[in-house]
Parts: C-alpha cells; structure tokens; sequence
C-alpha cells in the first residue's frame, strides 16, 4: 500500500543539478570607434608636447650699443603756481530768470464738453428657454456683485418664449468692459450691444 505523504515526500525532493541558473549579464562591448580614438588623442597630445619642447626661446640677435649719457647740471627747479581750479559756470539759471514768461494774456483752459450720448451699453450673459435656468445664472450674477443683472423675456422666430439674463444697462464703455471682464473670470461668454435711450 502506497502512503500519500512518502509519494508527496517523495516527490518534492529537488533533482540534483535541477536547479535553474541565471544566465550571466551580457559583457558591455566597447564600440571599434573608441579604439581608435584614444590613441589617437594620447599620440597626438603627445606629439604636442614634443613639439613645445623643441620651440627654442628667441634670442636678442641685435645687441643694442650702450649710450653713454652725460651728467646734467641740476638746476633748482622753478616752483610752478598752479592755477586755482575753475569753477563750473552754469549759465541755464540765469537764463531761466531772464526769460520769465507773461500769462496774463492766456485765457484759462475749457475742455470741450463731449456731445451727449444717446444709447446705453448692455451685456447678454445668457439666454434660456426656462425661465428657473435664467433666475439660477441671474442669482449666481448678483450673488457675485453684479447687481444691475436683470431677466428679460422675448418671443423667438417660431413664437417660443426665451429668457435672457441682460446687465446693465452702463453709461460708459468702461463700466461695461469692467461688468465683462467679471463675467470672463466666471467662465461665462457675454454679447455687448447697444440700446437707444428713451426721452
């Protein structure tokens, strides 16, 4: 009768020369081109050198002759008076006093008074079929400091009602580029028109 724990015993033992070996890492080859071009640059360093030690260092081939100089008579030396340093002279003061200019005849500066403007500027952030959609952007807008955010409702060509939420209506250009320029850094692309001015 076969015992299953000897056959599993049996079994489990490891073969002799089994054992599985890693093969060695592959050995770098160095390129053929390197070869040749470390020698190369150890000859001609070489060579360099050799040529250096060769250079003879040049040689005075003209000797100059020696000038026999006479001895002077010293005489005491004038003292020399220096002149005393000039003074900068800058003239421009003067200048800027002599040409003192008359403005009593000049008439006070009036601005011309820009000619009234007959419109106003106004800005769509958004148009809605759903006017719940228009009061959430509407309240989102007010809720971030544009007060002057307003819905107005128009029928489309096909007679369906559509919800526009409309800021302004803005005096100048630059309030209306101010009230835009909010709108951009909430992600939200606005249309700039113009509205004509009721009398």
């Amino acid at each position: 009768m076969y015992n299953p724990i000897h056959i599993a015993a049996k079994g489990s033992r490891p073969k002799k020369g089994a054992t599985r070996r890693t093969p060695p890492p592959p050995k770098r080859k160095t390129p053929w081109w390197l070869w040749l071009l470390v020698p190369t640059i150890l000859v001609a360093f070489i060579y360099g050198l050799a040529q250096l030690n060769q250079v003879a260092p040049k040689s005075n081939a003209v000797a100059k002759p020696k000038v026999e100089t006479k001895p002077i008579k010293k005489t005491a030396p004038k003292p020399v008076t220096k002149p005393a340093p000039k003074k900068d002279k800058f003239e421009f003061y003067q200048i800027l006093q002599d040409s003192e200019v008359d403005t009593s005849h000049v008439d006070a500066y009036q601005s011309t008074p820009r000619g009234t403007q007959d419109f106003f500027y106004m800005l769509q952030a958004a148009s809605f079929r759903s006017s719940t959609d228009a009061d959430r952007l509407r309240a989102k807008l007010i809720l971030s400091g544009l007060v002057e955010t307003h819905i107005r409702q128009t029928t489309g060509k096909n007679g369906n009602p559509w919800f526009r939420v409309v800021l302004g209506p803005y005096e100048s250009r630059s309030k209306m580029n101010r009230a835009e320029d909010r709108l951009v850094a909430m992600d939200i692309s606005s249309y700039s028109y113009r509205v004509k001015k009721e009398d």
